[in-house]
């Protein structure tokens, strides 16, 4: 017998053979096989539907947690994506702008694990210090993000209003050309502007004529052996 998993994040779970769609369009009997569905709703009875036919992984890919009774919980895992917790990203980002008192600042950021490479990307359309980037360059591949989250929180300088998005961030039209985006995803814009191996992704799975909000040419990336 197979398990199932609910999560916000399919990526942890691209490993291996893996099958996506968009609804069940696959029976999830394949051994060794991991089923990564995306669905807008998702039910109790559609879990129960399922619980006793998956052979391997059935990943339910979704964007807030249904009403679960206890029985069904202790049956299915449910990834900590969908931790109340991790939504509090722009509620971080936006204090690093907004508030004076910057050890508040500082605990929002570690409390909810803001991603650096979001961060990262309001930084950019927000402060130009060089003094700033200097800083983060020296800590970010080198040492835990709670030094990258001190830079912001106590080298940045608060204006007291909201910070304003990253350029092309409210562009939904951009959501909705890449087929292994969900509409709902939040943050895909900053992300394909901060990290090239999201783009080279695109380039290598998605249609040329789906790729046109970012640049064709394969990037070369620098990685750690």
């Amino acid at each position: 017998m197979g398990m199932i998993f609910l999560t916000s994040d399919e990526r942890p779970f691209k490993e291996g053979d893996f099958i996506m769609s968009h609804g069940i369009e696959y029976l999830p009997t394949a051994p060794d096989t991991t089923y990564i569905v995306f669905l807008n709703k998702l039910k109790e009875k559609d879990i129960k539907e399922w619980i006793d036919v998956v052979s391997f992984r059935l990943v339910f890919v979704i964007d807030k947690l249904p009403k679960l009774s206890k029985q069904i919980k202790d049956r299915i895992i449910i990834h900590e994506s969908l931790n109340p917790t991790t939504e509090s990203y722009n509620k971080a980002i936006q204090a690093i702008w907004k508030y004076n008192d910057r050890d508040y600042v500082f605990r929002l950021l570690v409390e909810s694990k803001c991603p650096i490479p979001l961060a990262l990307a309001w930084v950019k359309a927000n402060d130009s210090d060089p003094q700033t980037w200097r800083r983060i360059a020296a800590v970010m591949f080198t040492l835990p993000d709670t030094y990258c989250h001190a830079i912001m929180a106590f080298c940045i300088r608060p204006t007291g209003v909201s910070p304003k998005w990253p350029k092309g961030s409210d562009k939904k039209e951009s959501n909705e050309s890449l087929l292994f985006f969900r509409d709902s995803d939040k943050y895909i814009t900053d992300l394909l502007e901060s990290l090239p191996e999201i783009r080279n992704e695109i380039r290598e799975t998605v249609a040329p004529e789906q790729q046109n909000i970012i640049p064709k040419v394969k990037e070369s990336l620098l990685e750690w052996l």
